[in-house]
């Protein structure tokens, strides 16, 4: 794969599909409730909540740096409000979320960066945050690119922050170029029912904290 052809391929979000079911297992009854998706990039979460939970009177926010990706939710009728804007001080009131998602974004804030988000996510979620991040650091983009890399976050940082802590995929680097990425994939798969309870061997980490105890 050429770097020119690498470079149109724009991710948005897109990834991983395989731990969405799990992801969804923590997302409580949003009814009426004010939903938050931080680096939100094409929609995914946001769409997927829409079609598989009753949200009645519930809202959903999209929030993300990156302007195309907004106008693609906008597009789409995603979400019901879009905000512009990054992750180390959303703008937000105290204790005026719901329910907070942010998934596989963490990791491409630096560590002083991701740790403010993490305070942020403590002043503005009143229920629950659901963050997923990878279990290992990889460069995905060349240095400088809004999507690299720039961080890896642990089990027990997020322990020590009050998340409970589940694993998914098998921790092992799968890149869609990888002429391996099938074989790969499978075994990610494979390996989920036993790294979701062993989150040491996961590939990916499903974090989730509760500031209150969620409706079901």
């Amino acid at each position: 794969m050429s770097k020119n052809k690498k470079e149109q391929f724009i991710w948005g979000g897109l990834h991983p599909f395989s731990y969405h079911p799990f992801v969804f297992n923590f997302i409580p009854d949003v009814k009426n409730k004010i939903i938050l998706d931080c680096g939100c990039g094409k929609g995914i979460y946001g769409y997927l909540i829409r079609v598989v939970r009753p949200i009645e009177k519930g809202k959903i926010i999209g929030l993300d740096i990156r302007k195309e990706y907004l106008d693609f939710c906008k597009d789409h009728k995603v979400y019901d409000k879009l905000i512009l804007g990054d992750l180390v001080k959303l703008p937000f009131k105290d204790k005026s979320v719901d329910l907070l998602i942010c998934s596989e974004v963490i990791e491409h804030l630096n560590q002083r960066d991701g740790n403010k988000f993490l305070k942020e996510v403590d002043r503005v979620c009143r229920e629950r945050a659901i963050i997923t991040t990878p279990n290992l650091f990889y460069q995905t983009f060349e240095e400088g690119e809004a999507d690299a890399h720039h961080s890896c976050w642990d089990i027990n940082t997020f322990r020590q922050k009050g998340y409970k802590v589940y694993g998914s995929g098998i921790r092992m680097i799968i890149d869609r170029y990888d002429p391996l990425f099938r074989f790969k994939q499978a075994l990610s798969i494979i390996a989920t029912p036993f790294s979701y309870l062993f989150p040491l061997i996961g590939g990916s980490l499903i974090c989730v904290k509760d500031y209150a105890i969620p409706k079901k």
